[in-house]
């Protein structure tokens, strides 16, 4: 009876660790453009986390008193529901949600709404809503 609980248990472990593999972000890159005369305020190298692949740059800019997360270079494995975050820690428990990933690679642009609160966060987040699952994250300094 044990040995079977045992099982089930890794059964279900193997199961939800697997499942953010499903790929439903867009796979062709992302071909947003940005603002040339935007001034960078922040910026980081993405890591991945968790065994997944996650690279590139991700920084905050400001172009007329608006903010706007730009990830270059950018690439990241597959999952479903993928998130943008901006966070103070790498569990988001206080974020500001940008999103869902536009592709899982090339330059993409997030304008930030609530753009007085944009340079009080030190991370950028790919966030697997679904399982709430941490695929990489950049450190913004």
């Amino acid at each position: 009876m044990r040995l079977l609980k045992k099982l089930v248990l890794s059964l279900a472990i193997i199961g939800l660790t697997t499942a953010c593999r499903e790929q439903n972000t867009p796979i062709e890159p992302s071909r947003d453009v940005v603002d040339p005369n935007a001034t960078v305020k922040v910026t980081g190298m993405f890591e991945g986390a968790n065994r997944e692949a996650v690279s590139g740059t991700a920084k905050i800019v400001q172009k007329d008193g608006k903010y706007s997360l730009v990830f270059d270079n950018f690439n990241s494995v597959n999952g479903p529901n993928l998130h943008v975050y901006l966070s103070n820690e790498t569990s988001p428990k206080n974020f500001l949600d940008l999103g869902l990933l536009k592709s899982v690679s090339g330059t993409q642009v997030y304008e930030l709404k609530e753009t007085a609160e944009a340079p009080q966060y030190k991370y950028a987040l790919i966030y697997c809503q679904q399982y709430s699952k941490l695929f990489g994250s950049a450190l913004l300094k």
